[in-house]
């Protein structure tokens, strides 16, 4: 079969690799589209960014990854008589396991699992030629974890179903209310969905910042309140939360960027007993007043998602309370792949939000 492999860091190539073989509890999918996400372009730089988030330390990745996580398919091929009711069904694809052995696991908290088995992440499986992942004509799932998608969500959406967990959780860490504020400094795909999340739970003023146009614009289109250019605009994401809060900032802030600039600045618009949570920290130290922490503030990370997650997000598409449309600026097929890596690795050039791979053509 044609897969998009990493065989090392910044080397990716179109290649023929052998179709996967099936394992007790496994499906075969055939891929029909697959996205692109932010740590598939970390990992093509040579970074782990399932370990350094869940074990907090660096992992050489091994070669020849085949990427992606984020795709949805047909199954048309299943190791275990009992899932023989899945042939044929198009699919959502949770794309992790857990071992179901440690203390995490047995506590409900799946989602700090070391021993973690993830398509596309090259992790948890042992030494192989070649590791599984969406961005291929076929990829293998675990059947457990496989969900048939409803008429009214279509192959693209699905593949949003990842980032959208990983939004989900996030947003479960932050806890929002009815009526409160909420800022998301990044509008990447992750803070474009939190940004609508939060409405979903009863946010009713919602603020968003980016360095890009293209990101700011689908921001607007997708209902935030007040998205932020801050490349062209001359006023402070502070400026405009004060202005707009009677000075009293906001309730949740999350934070997708990473740097510390905007851990500071994230720490500086929520008002007494908020909360930030953070998607991300880029740098290895982290230096801020003390005293943002004042008036019983609270940070918070996120780590990876929920098994139950899953369901709550394809609910949630089916529904339509969340947009996904808006969101995809870019389509290849899996043939020219290699370029719609060029256009996510140069988004600032290209414009590029969130890429679509037909791994059918």
């Amino acid at each position: 079969m044609k897969a998009l492999v990493l065989k090392s860091p910044e080397q990716i190539e179109i290649m023929d690799v052998p179709k996967p073989r099936l394992s007790a509890g496994q499906v075969l999918i055939q891929v029909c589209k697959c996205g692109i996400c932010g740590s598939d372009i970390r990992y093509y730089h040579g970074e782990n960014p399932w370990a350094k988030q869940t074990l907090g330390r660096h992992v050489d990745n091994p070669p020849n990854i085949i990427l992606g996580h984020e795709f949805t398919g047909v199954v048309c091929e299943v190791f275990d008589d009992p899932d023989a009711h899945l042939l044929g069904k198009r699919v959502g694809v949770n794309t992790f396991i857990t071992c179901g052995r440690c203390n995490f696991c047995r506590n409900g908290q799946e989602n700090l699992c070391d021993y973690t088995k993830h398509l596309g992440h090259g992790q948890g499986w042992g030494k192989m030629e070649f590791y599984p992942g969406g961005m291929a004509e076929f990829c293998p799932a675990f059947a457990g974890q496989v969900y048939e998608l409803p008429e009214s969500v279509s192959d693209e959406q699905a593949t949003f179903f990842d980032p959208l967990i990983a939004a989900i959780h996030a947003v479960d860490v932050g806890g929002p209310k009815p009526l409160d504020k909420a800022a998301i400094l990044g509008a990447g795909p992750i803070g474009l969905l939190i940004a609508q999340l939060v409405k979903v739970y009863g946010a009713i003023r919602t603020f968003i910042t980016d360095v890009a146009a293209e990101n700011v614009a689908i921001a607007q289109e997708i209902g935030v309140d007040y998205p932020l250019n801050l490349t062209d605009n001359p006023q402070s994401l502070q400026d405009l939360v004060m202005e707009k809060t009677n000075a009293e900032g906001v309730d949740l802030a999350f934070n997708t960027v990473g740097t510390s600039a905007d851990i500071l600045e994230s720490l500086r618009i929520l008002k007494k007993g908020g909360t930030l949570v953070l998607m991300a920290a880029k740098e290895d130290e982290l230096r801020f007043p003390s005293l943002l922490l004042s008036g019983e503030r609270t940070i918070r990370t996120s780590s990876n998602a929920m098994y139950s997650d899953f369901p709550r997000v394809i609910e949630l598409v089916s529904a339509g309370r969340v947009r996904l449309d808006p969101l995809i600026t870019h389509r290849f097929g899996l043939s020219d792949a290699v370029e719609a890596f060029e256009v996510a690795c140069n988004k600032s050039k290209t414009g590029a939000v969130k890429i679509i791979i037909d791994c059918q053509a």
